[in-house]
Formats: structure tokens, sequence, C-alpha cells
């Protein structure tokens, strides 16, 4: 689209005398590199993108010390994207602008590896190595994305196979004991095929230790390698094989108790531990109160399950087939085929103490395959993309080990569920289009749709097992009552002179077993549309307003006795922004202004249900959530000098929270909602003398108070166990980069004063566990290209 000049020096001169500048011309003689992202299915620049878009190349990620998926967090405003420590390691949890996925719910923001979905949050929590450039795209992206991207999308591209033969190794050592090795190769193999691998490897002790045994957890064996062919088969054919491998034996981080219900724990103690009034001194097995404390540092962690937590593992391969064919000059087909497979060993030690509550351990094992045909068609002025998508993805996830609840959690039983059979499947097919129509110069039409199908079977075999504890009731200075003995102390009980009756129709322990099938199936169909109308009355400067739609798939619930299904979540968005570039090109300022109105929200809430600890789904919330981000890019007229600033700011209303007490929307939070997030990145870049460059950078990301799960229940003391503290995370870089610029040595620290808070909670009921940001590190690295 042709754009007409609008009075573009007048605007420039008065920003730059908004920020002081003087001299005009100098500011003008610093151009920021031009982004060119494919949130449109199509390459074009970040600024004609009539949506919030943030894109960070090569060069960006690096100097941000961006190592894991986890660091994208500081980069951008109004994003919240941690691993699910509160719960178990390798899962991811995003949100953007509050809206994204629990933990065990399905994604609320889609994550793309060159165009291939990743249908898992575990194995999602991606290294960042071999590659060219991450977008991420906020605001419900339905349309062009498909399903579970109410939130938005993040696009991890890897870098292409090159013309020439290029490489980089970097060796990085650091705090608790890091190594790590990753680099690159990539080149011709014949005229037509060229090929790049790159590989990754991290070692790293342990940030937690385990009261018990002296055990170090959340340490790092991670391995990674990623490789690619592209035959140019003619000059309009282009066929590209890739695959990547990834492998983490690291011992996992273990959930932290955060908080504990004692008054709760006190009365399963008056029946577990009154049984020792019918013991005389010196005699029986003596039963323990249950353990009501909370850690005395972030880092320790309380569990006799060692063993079982060790056995964490995850592996995972992906391989796809992308095939580009240029029908014409005004056509082209695009075609994704993919087979991604992981496996994945995950324990689960959920109360945070030394004693035993409740542990299990599943094998998992995920297979999916996904087909996308994508068409483009470029003319003078309407440009449009549209295309078909299939997914058939199966989950088998089985206990490893039956799941055993213990007394000190049911009180007055035991119970053992081997979960033998959890086969899990889904198919989405769906069809999509999006046309983008240049009115004439300065106006541009952006609209499209898409209609979803979803379909999910699950079959759920189980037994369990239950031994009930026979009640006897003793003679107390507080009166006649009930007191479970624990199995093979009947006797001694009975014998006491305490002893009255037995309240229980059985004199010693009952055990029962019992099946437990689940087979629900359904399906769900949606339609998605999304209209933008933008406005560019000159070349640097384009307003716009949207409108798009997207949703999470329904599910079903698999606690005891209920399979009964939840519909997906519906997310409709409103959008005014602004894309703007002033100063010659030295200054980029982007800002959106958003509302969301997001229904049938889907909430679990844990609790006992016919005596078990069980979870249950239903969709109960509708909220909405507004706010703005600005982004702003600036290279002052100072040689070598840069700015960063980020603002965002979210606020969210639970407008109905429907439970069996009513509506408790005034008395319900939603976690991982900041009101305020800012972050500001300054980098200064000089010679010295004729070896080289030094750059010396530094970056502060602020967030606000937030509570970290979903949903919170503000009249339960519960909720200040599951809230992050407004803090300010500092971090800093000096990097020396040779006059060849072949080598770089760099020495970074993140988290210099050491700030730690809850990033992630699960909350039990009768306990929460919690994870924490990563403490503070340093490293000190050195890379040659070639």
């Amino acid at each position: 689209m042709q754009r007409k000049p609008f009075r573009s020096s007048m605007m420039a001169v008065a920003v730059a005398s908004a920020l002081g500048i003087t001299d005009y011309a100098a500011a003008q003689a610093m151009v920021l590199e031009e982004v060119v992202v494919t949130a449109r299915k199509r390459s074009e620049s970040l600024q004609d993108v009539p949506m919030a878009v943030s894109a960070f190349n090569t060069r960006q990620l690096q100097n941000a010390m961006v190592n894991g998926m986890e660091d994208l967090e500081r980069m951008t405003p109004n994003l919240t994207l941690t691993e699910t420590g509160g719960l178990q390691s390798g899962a991811v949890a995003v949100f953007i602008r509050g809206i994204g996925n629990d933990p065990q719910f399905d994604q609320g923001v889609g994550i793309y590896v060159d165009d291939v979905y990743m249908n898992r949050a575990t194995g999602a929590l991606l290294e960042v190595y071999d590659v060219e450039r991450i977008e991420i795209l906020k605001g419900p992206q339905g349309n062009l994305y498909g399903r579970n991207t109410i939130g938005g999308a993040i696009k991890y591209v890897s870098r292409e196979p090159s013309e020439d033969l290029v490489g980089d190794l970097e060796f990085k050592t650091g705090s608790d004991g890091l190594v790590q090795i990753k680099g690159n190769v990539s080149g011709p193999l014949t005229d037509s095929l060229k090929g790049s691998f790159g590989a990754l490897y991290r070692q790293r002790d342990g940030w937690q230790e385990n009261t018990f045994d002296g055990e170090e957890f959340w340490d790092q064996d991670i391995s990674a390698f990623r490789g690619s062919l592209v035959w140019d088969a003619t000059d309009s054919l282009r066929v590209k094989l890739s695959g990547d491998y990834f492998k983490d034996d690291s011992n996992p981080r273990v959930p932290v108790r955060s908080g504990v219900d004692a008054a709760t724990m006190a009365g399963i103690d008056f029946f577990i531990t009154g049984a020792n009034f019918f013991l005389a001194p010196g005699t029986g097995v003596r039963q323990t109160p249950n353990d009501v404390s909370l850690p005395t540092d972030v880092d320790l962690v309380s569990t006799e399950q060692t063993e079982l937590l060790k056995r964490y593992q995850i592996e995972s391969t992906t391989l796809a087939l992308t095939v580009d064919w240029d029908i014409s000059d005004s056509w082209s087909m695009k075609s994704i085929t993919a087979q991604r497979n992981l496996d994945h060993v995950q324990p689960f030690d959920f109360d945070g103490s030394e004693q035993r509550f409740i542990h299990t351990i599943n094998d998992r094992d995920f297979e999916d395959f996904s087909q996308e045909l994508q068409f483009n068609y470029e003319g003078d002025a309407i440009k449009a993309v549209m295309g078909l998508y299939y997914l058939d993805g199966e989950a088998d996830i089985p206990s490893a080990e039956p799941t055993l609840q213990y007394p000190r959690l049911l009180a007055t039983r035991f119970q053992s569920k081997d979960t033998y059979q959890d086969n899990r499947k889904i198919t989405s097919q769906s069809v999509y289009a999006n046309v983008d129509w240049d009115i004439n110069d300065q106006w541009q039409l952006s609209i499209g749709g898409r209609y979803t199908k979803d379909e999910k079977d699950n079959t759920v075999n189980a037994d369990t097992t239950q031994q009930l504890f026979a009640l006897a009731l003793g003679n107390t200075p507080f009166g006649v009552v009930p007191f479970a003995i624990a199995p093979g102390q009947e006797a001694t009980a009975a014998a006491s002179p305490n002893f009255i009756a037995w309240a229980t129709p059985f004199t010693e322990a009952l055990t029962i077993t019992f099946p437990e099938p689940l087979d629900p199936e359904d399906e769900w169909t949606e339609f998605s549309p999304s209209a933008r109308l933008s406005w560019s009355p000159d070349d640097d400067v384009m307003l716009y307003a949207g409108f798009s739609s997207g949703f999470k798939s329904g599910g079903f619930n698999t606690s005891t006795n209920n399979s009964s299904p939840y519909s997906p979540e519906i997310v409709d968005a409103y959008t005014l922004g602004i894309k703007s570039t002033f100063l010659g090109g030295s200054l980029r300022l982007n800002g959106e202004w958003f509302l969301n109105d997001y229904q049938d929200k889907q909430l679990a809430t844990i609790g006992l249900v016919q005596g078990n600890l069980e979870q249950f789904v239903d969709n109960v919330g509708e909220l909405e959530t507004s706010g703005f981000e600005l982004e702003m890019q600036w290279l002052p007229p100072v040689e070598g000098l840069s700015i960063g600033l980020n603002v965002g700011y979210l606020d969210v209303d639970v407008n109905k929270f429907t439970s069996a007490e009513g509506d408790r929307s005034e008395t319900t939070a939603i976690g991982f909602s900041p009101q305020w997030s800012v972050q500001s990145r300054l980098a200064y870049e000089f010679a010295l003398a004729d070896w080289g460059s030094m750059l010396i950078g530094t970056d502060v990301n602020y967030r606000t108070r937030s509570f970290t799960s979903s949903p919170i229940d503000l009249t339960s003391q519960a909720a200040a166990a599951q809230v992050q503290e407004e803090h300010a995370i500092w971090n800093a870089l000096a990097a020396f980069t040779s006059a060849d610029e072949r080598w770089r040595v760099a020495l970074e620290g993140k988290n210099l004063e050491d700030k730690r808070v809850i990033t992630n909670t699960f909350n039990l009921t009768l306990f929460q566990t919690a994870g924490y940001n990563a403490p503070r590190t340093w490293a000190l690295s050195v890379a040659y290209e070639f």
C-alpha cells in the first residue's frame, strides 16, 4: 500500500521537542532496523501490521540474555511466562493480558515452532538457540491461528540454511557449576541443497536442597538438537525437511509449601493422633501430628519421595516437511506436515513436607500429527490468505504407579488408585480465510474468519482400593469421642481401659476395591471472526481499530464417577492502536488499547468428593480485561546509545463466578494479571581503539502485586499463599566484540539483587505449593562466528 505524505516532518519535530532534542538532524542520523514479521502468515514490516506484535531477532535476544522462553516475560508488557513450578516441572504457563492456561488446562496462548503448533503445555518451555526471530502476537488469534489462542500466540522462527558456509560456537560457564555449549553450522551441500544444524547442551547444579536427605533439585541436564535441509527443486518450488530433538534429564524443581490450613489439619490430627490415647506408655506405634510448618527459605524443599522425583524426564522429537510453491505471480501455496512425539515421566509429591499425604507418578506418551494447507494471493489492492488445518492428537497418561492418598489427608482411611488406562484423543479440523483490502493509499480493511470443529474422546479405567480404618469410641476428659485406629492396633485399642465400643460395624480395617471407568466423548464447533480497519496518513504513522475472537477447546472432568463435559471458552477483543516511527526512523513508538470480553471461563476447584480429593471443572466465569500497552525503542543522538521502554496496564473485572453458594464474583480474583508491568532497557556500545567494541547494557522488569493461580477465593486464608509481591528484577551485561565481529566475550548477571518472588502456585485446599523465580546468577561466555 502506497502512503501519501502527511505533515511527517511537523510531527517528527514535535516529538523531538517533547523529548528535549534540539539537534533534529543528528537525531535523524540514527535509524532503527526494520523488523519483518509473519504475524499475518506473510512477510511484512512490523509497522504495517494493525495489531500488537512484539518481535526480537537473534542479536536482540542475545544482548537481552534470553536463554529460555521464561526470559521473554521481561521483553514485552502484559506477558506472564513461567514454568508451572507450583505443581510440576517441564510445563509452561503463558498469559497475555491476563488470559492463558491454568495448570492442567489447554493452552490459552498458542506456541508455534516454524509454523508447527505445540499441542501440549508439557515440553513447550523452549530453549532459545538456533533462532532467527521470536514474535509475540497479543490478543485473540482465532482467525489465522485457530484453537487455544484466546490470549495470543508466540512464534519461534528458527534460522534458515544459508547460501554460504557460516557457523558459530559458544561456551558459557557461571554460577552454580553452569556449563553450556551451543553452536550452529549452515551452508550449501549441493547447487540446490542447503543444510543447517544447531545444538545446545546445558548442565547446572541444583538451586533447591531437600531437608530430608540433602539431595539437590531444580538442576539442569538438557540436550537439544535441530537440523534442516532445504531443496530448491525449481525456481518456484522449495522443499524443507526439519527436525528437532530435546531431552531433559534434570532433577526437577520441587513445589515449595507456601501455605497450610492449620485448623483443618488439626481436625485430621484429632482422628489420627487421638488413637494414642488408647496406648499405654512405651507401647504400640504412636501417630505423629501433621506437619503444618512452612519452609524457612524459598530454596528449601521437604520430601521423602526423592527417588520418585528423580525419575522425571522429558524426551521429544519433531519432524516437519514444508513445501512452498509459487504457482504464479499472484498465487502461492504452502504445505506444512508435522509429527511430534513426546515421552514424559512426571512424578508428583503434592504436600511440600517430609510426611506422606498424596503422591503419584505418570508415564505420559503424546503423539500429535498436523497438516496445514495455506494459499496466499497478492494483487494490486488485495492480499489474501486462506487454508485448511487438521490436527490428530493422542495422549496415553496412565499412572506408572498407583496414586496414594494417606490418612494424613483422608483422616479415616488409606486409598490407592491404579489408573491403568488413560487415553485421550483430540481431532481438530478448521478452514480459514483473511483478506486485506487496500481501499486507497491510506485506508486498509482486513476481514476474516475461521470455522473449527473439535472432537475429544477419553477412555479412563482405574481400580481404587480403600482401606477403611475401624473407629473406636474412647472415654476422654472431653467426653466420648471417636478415633481412627491404624491397622494392626485394633486389639491394643480394645484392651485399653479407655475403650468403650466400636463406632463402625467392623472391628478391624476393612479393604474394598471398586472400578472407576470413564468414557466421555463430545464435539464442539466455533466460528472465530476478525476485522480491522487501519488509516496511514503518511509513511510513519498508522492508526487502527480492530475486533478479533478466539476460543479455548472444551474438555471433560476426570474425577470419581464424573466425566461431565465443559464447554469452550470464548474471548471477543476490541482494540485501538497506533504504529509510529519518528525522528527519521530513530524512534519507534507503538501502542494499543484493548478490551477483552471473556465468556464461559473454565475454572477448577479442588475439594473432597465422596471422601476423595478431586478436581472439578466447569464454565463458571465471565470476565472483562482491559488496558493498554506502549512500546518504545529510541536511538538518541548519541552514537552507540539505545533506549527501550515498555509500559503495560491491565484491569481485570470478574463479572460472574457461579458456585454452589451462588455468584461469588465479588470475592473472587483471577491470577497472572499484574496491574502494571514496566520494562526499561539501556545499552551503550563504544569502540575500543582498533580492538573492537564494548557493549554495556542493563534492563529492569517491574511488576505490581498479582495472584499466581485461578480462581482465588479472597475470603480464604489460602489467598495470601498465592501472591506474587510487587517487585523489580535488575539484569546487566558487558560484551566485547572483536573488530572483525568474529569473537564475542560476555559477562552477564541476572536478578542482581537476588529478588525472589512466587511465579506459580497450586491450591490443594489443605495446603498450597509454589514455584519461585530463579536466584541471582552470573555467567561468562566466549563465542566465535565464522
